[in-house]
C-alpha cells in the first residue's frame, strides 16, 4: 500500500476541465447504439476474425504509457483477437485534433475526454449512446454521481473513470497553535468562520486560503460545492440540463452561500483576488495559510507534511442542510459512432474499469470512481478523501458549461471583491446565465 501510495503522489497531475467552446448542438438525434446479443458475430475464440481498436487517452504520453502499456498488453493476451493501438494526444493538441476527427469522421474507437467536448459531439451525433452496454456489476460499483455524470439527454455517452472533487487542507499544526483540536475539523459553516477567528490570532498566517480568478471554473467549483451543502442537493439538474443555482427553487440557498463566500473574505491572504487556486497551494505547503479549499492535486503539493501529518484533509463543511458535500470535476471514455468494432470497443473499455485497471488509472491523478477501488486504500490521507465520495455530485457538465463558468467567475470575482452584494451576484448569474440557456 505505501508503494501504491508513493506512485500515487509522484504521478497526481492537474485534471484540467477547462471545456471545448460551446457550439449550437444539432437538431439530428445521435444514431441508436446497438448492444451485443444473441445475433451479434462471435468475436472471441477460435474463429474470431482478428481486428483492431484505436485507443487515446489525453495527456501526458510519456506518463500514460507506463500506465496503459501493461494493461493493453494484458488485455491482448486474454483476448487474442482484439488489437489496441494507442495513440498519443498531448491537452496542448486535443482541441485541434478532435475538431479534425470529429469533421472527418475518424474519432478513436475508445477515448478519454472532458465532457463538455464529448456532449457537444454527441449532440451532433457523433459519439455513442453506451447505455445498452451497461452491466449490472459497473452499475453497481460506480459511485452514483460518478455514472451520472456520463448522462446527458437521455443517453449515457461517458463513462466516468477519473475525477477530484473539492475538499478541505489544513495544517494540523496550526490548528493545534491556535487552539483546535487537528482530529476534529470544522463540520459546519459556523464551525468554519469560528475556526478562522481563532487562526486569526496567530501573527503571519491567514487563516484560509482563497481565490478569486474567474478562468478555468476555479472559483465555481467552489461555489457549487458550498452550495450543495446549504441546498442538500447537486448543484446541476442533469434532466434539464442547467444549474439548480440560478433557479427560483434554489435560490434561497445560492443567496446564503454566496453570502458565505464573502464572509469568509475577512479570514484570506492580502491581495486574494489576484489569486488562483495554484498560488494557494503554494500558500498552504509554505504555512502562510491554514486552510485550503481544493482537489486531490493539492497533494503533488505537500507531500512531505502529508506524510509526516503536518497537512490533513477532511470533507468542507456543511451548510444548513448538514450535509458535507461537494462537487467532482470529471473525464471519462467514449466510443464514437464511427467506430467500425463497437463490440470490441466496448470489451476493453469495460477491461480499463476493472477494480485493478482502474487503479493503475487513477495514479494519474484520480479519486476512486469505483467503490471496490476505493476499498483497497487502508491508511494515509486517501481514505479521508475517498469517504467524501459518498456525497459527492458531478461538476455541472454540458456543451455550454465554458459560457456558465464564465459568468459565474465573473460574478463571484465581484463578489469577493466586496463591489456587489450576495443578492446582486445572483442576479447577474441567473440574467446571465438564462441568456446562455436560450
Amino acid at each position: 500500500m505505501k508503494k501504491l501510495l508513493a506512485i500515487l503522489l509522484a504521478l497526481c497531475m492537474v485534471f484540467t476541465l477547462a471545456a471545448c467552446g460551446s457550439k449550437e448542438p444539432s437538431t439530428t438525434n445521435p444514431p441508436a447504439s446497438k448492444a451485443p446479443d444473441a445475433q451479434t458475430p462471435a468475436t472471441e475464440g477460435p474463429g474470431a476474425e482478428p481486428v483492431t481498436i484505436t485507443f487515446v487517452r489525453t495527456g501526458t504520453p510519456e506518463i500514460l504509457h507506463g500506465i496503459f502499456d501493461p494493461i493493453i498488453e494484458q488485455f491482448e493476451k486474454e483476448h487474442p483477437n482484439i488489437h489496441v493501438e494507442m495513440q498519443d494526444l498531448g491537452w496542448s493538441d486535443a482541441t485541434q485534433s478532435l475538431q479534425t476527427w470529429a469533421a472527418s469522421e475518424t474519432l478513436p474507437d475508445v477515448m478519454y475526454h472532458l465532457p463538455a467536448t464529448i456532449f457537444d459531439l454527441a449532440d451532433k451525433g457523433l459519439i455513442r449512446d453506451l447505455t445498452p452496454y451497461i452491466d449490472a456489476e459497473l452499475q453497481k460499483d460506480m459511485y452514483p454521481s460518478m455514472m451520472e455524470a456520463g448522462k446527458h439527454n437521455g443517453g449515457t455517452y461517458m463513462i466516468t473513470c477519473g475525477g477530484s472533487n473539492l475538499t478541505m487542507w489544513y495544517n494540523a499544526d496550526l490548528f493545534e497553535q491556535a487552539g483546535l483540536d487537528p482530529e476534529n475539523p470544522p463540520k459546519t459553516w459556523e464551525e468554519l468562520l469560528t475556526a478562522c477567528e481563532a487562526l486569526s490570532k496567530i501573527d503571519g498566517i491567514a487563516p484560509v486560503g482563497m481565490y478569486s480568478s474567474p478562468s478555468g471554473g476555479e472559483t465555481s467549483l467552489v461555489y457549487e460545492s458550498f452550495f450543495t451543502t446549504e441546498y442538500g442537493g447537486s448543484a446541476w439538474d442533469s434532466a434539464n440540463s442547467r444549474y439548480v443555482y440560478d433557479s427560483e427553487e434554489g435560490k434561497e440557498a445560492a443567496v446564503n452561500t454566496l453570502q458565505f463566500l464573502q464572509d469568509l473574505t475577512a479570514y484570506a491572504q492580502e491581495g486574494y483576488v489576484e489569486y488562483g487556486r495554484f498560488d494557494v497551494r503554494t500558500l498552504l505547503r509554505d504555512g502562510k495559510v491554514a486552510i485550503a479549499f481544493d482537489l486531490l492535486n493539492m497533494a503533488n503539493q505537500i507531500t512531505d507534511g502529508l506524510a509526516d501529518g503536518t497537512f490533513r484533509v477532511a470533507a468542507i463543511p456543511a451548510g444548513a442542510s448538514g450535509i458535507q458535500s461537494s462537487c467532482t470535476n470529471v473525464g471519462g471514455w467514449f466510443i464514437p459512432t464511427n467506430c467500425e468494432h463497437p463490440e470490441e470497443a466496448w470489451t476493453f473499455l469495460r477491461y480499463l474499469m476493472t477494480t485493478e485497471n482502474s487503479l493503475a488509472h487513477s495514479a494519474y491523478g484520480s479519486a476512486p470512481m469505483l467503490k471496490s477501488e476505493g476499498a483497497t486504500y487502508t491508511e494515509g490521507y486517501m481514505v479521508d478523501v475517498i469517504a467524501t465520495m459518498d456525497n459527492s455530485y458531478a461538476e455541472g457538465i454540458c456543451a455550454e458549461t465554458n459560457a456558465l463558468w464564465t459568468t459565474t467567475g465573473e460574478q463571484l470575482q465581484l463578489l469577493l471583491m466586496g463591489k456587489q452584494t450576495a443578492e446582486e451576484t445572483w442576479e447577474n448569474i441567473a440574467a446571465e446565465h438564462g441568456e446562455v440557456y436560450e
